[in-house]
Protein backbone atom coordinates (compact mmCIF):
# COMPACT_ATOMS: atom_id res chain seq x y z
CA UNK A 1 0.00 0.00 0.00
CA UNK A 2 1.01 3.42 -1.20
CA UNK A 3 0.67 6.38 1.02
CA UNK A 4 -1.39 8.93 -0.51
CA UNK A 5 1.36 11.80 -0.61
CA UNK A 6 3.24 9.68 -2.26
CA UNK A 7 0.65 8.82 -4.73
CA UNK A 8 0.20 12.51 -4.98
CA UNK A 9 4.09 12.71 -6.10
CA UNK A 10 5.02 14.77 -2.73
CA UNK A 11 8.11 13.75 -0.80
CA UNK A 12 7.06 13.07 2.67
CA UNK A 13 8.60 16.26 3.83
CA UNK A 14 6.95 18.42 0.99
CA UNK A 15 3.64 16.53 2.87
CA UNK A 16 4.25 17.60 5.97
CA UNK A 17 5.07 21.52 5.43
CA UNK A 18 2.07 21.35 3.53
CA UNK A 19 0.40 20.04 6.33
CA UNK A 20 1.81 22.29 9.18
CA UNK A 21 0.81 25.31 7.14
CA UNK A 22 -2.71 24.56 7.03
CA UNK A 23 -2.27 23.98 11.02
CA UNK A 24 -0.86 27.49 11.48
CA UNK A 25 -3.25 29.01 8.69
CA UNK A 26 -6.01 27.12 10.66
CA UNK A 27 -5.11 28.63 14.48
CA UNK A 28 -6.66 31.92 16.11
CA UNK A 29 -4.97 35.20 15.47
CA UNK A 30 -3.19 35.51 18.78
CA UNK A 31 -2.01 32.11 18.23
CA UNK A 32 -0.53 32.63 15.04
CA UNK A 33 2.22 34.63 15.17
CA UNK A 34 3.90 32.56 18.03
CA UNK A 35 2.68 29.56 16.22
CA UNK A 36 4.70 31.30 12.80
CA UNK A 37 7.83 32.01 15.21
CA UNK A 38 8.18 28.20 16.29
CA UNK A 39 8.47 27.48 12.24
CA UNK A 40 11.20 29.60 11.79
CA UNK A 41 13.86 26.96 12.01
CA UNK A 42 17.43 27.88 12.22
CA UNK A 43 20.29 25.07 11.21
CA UNK A 44 23.52 25.06 11.77
CA UNK A 45 26.43 23.06 10.03
CA UNK A 46 29.67 21.78 11.29
CA UNK A 47 32.17 19.81 10.13
CA UNK A 48 33.78 17.32 12.38
CA UNK A 49 37.47 17.19 12.84
CA UNK A 50 39.54 13.70 12.21
CA UNK A 51 41.21 13.18 15.27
Amino acid sequence: MVAFWRQAGLSYIQYSRICAQAVRAALKPQYQAEAKKAADVNVKVSKLKAT
